[in-house]
């Protein structure tokens, strides 16, 4: 993976809880890319027991005011950096409550995955109650936010935060017309949309890179209608 950090926060965890099982969701988010990561969560974890804890880090803010915090959405335990990593949760979430975490005496202001997030993650899954992490804090609303592109995977098909099928689909400028139920039914050489797997609107090329023919990334917005 590239450095020694992660193992440094697994050590933490095993030692918290011993008898837990880690699972790596990823380590190939884009440095900094805080939205790519929440979005990766999402995706992640949706297939996960209730009551599951799930620790993520994409922290460039790592040491300064932003908050510390375990969430409890719907039934099961998130805990990271207050910076938007959760918002695609949150979003999605029928319920969420947080608690801040402090910091402990001698935690490295560059390191809160080891020293904060991974205790925390740690006690949850070894039974702590969640109040008995620290104390209860406000959410606040979250504003509404256009429709993008979140994510491209590895074949260059574009991801949406879009959870119905839009009457009009732009992408940078783009109209996208076409659409099909799996890339075999799709004419080749035109971008198409279809329902992915995660039930999310995408966009696609037949044999080829949707980001390439569009020239689109995550972040890219869309028009709809």
């Amino acid at each position: 993976m590239g450095s020694p950090y992660v193992a440094s926060m697994k050590a933490v965890l095993l030692a918290t809880c011993p008898q837990a099982r880690l699972v790596d969701l990823s380590h190939a988010i884009p440095p900094f890319d805080v939205r790519a990561g929440g979005f990766v969560l999402w995706a992640g974890t949706r297939d996960f027991a209730i009551g599951s804890v799930h620790l993520a880090v994409v922290d460039p803010g790592v040491g300064s005011q932003r908050r510390a915090l375990a969430l409890e959405l719907d039934g099961s335990y998130y805990v990271g950096p207050d910076n938007g990593l959760f918002d695609f949760l949150r979003r999605r979430a029928k319920s969420a409550r947080a608690i801040s975490l402090a910091h402990p005496e001698g935690a490295s202001p560059t390191f809160e995955g080891r020293d904060v997030f991974a205790p925390a993650a740690g006690r949850l899954a070894a039974g702590t109650a969640f109040e008995e992490l620290g104390d209860a804090v406000q959410l606040g609303v979250l504003p509404p936010t256009p429709p993008s592109v979140v994510w491209v995977d590895r074949f260059g098909n574009l991801v949406t935060d879009l959870d119905a099928p839009p009457k009009r689909l732009l992408v940078n400028g783009v109209r996208v017309e076409v659409t099909a139920r799996t890339f075999t039914e799709a004419p080749e050489g035109v971008p198409f949309w279809y329902v992915g797997s995660l039930g999310l609107i995408e966009v696609g090329l037949r044999e080829g890179r949707a980001d390439e023919a569009l020239d689109a990334a995550a972040g890219t917005p869309l028009q709809v209608g």
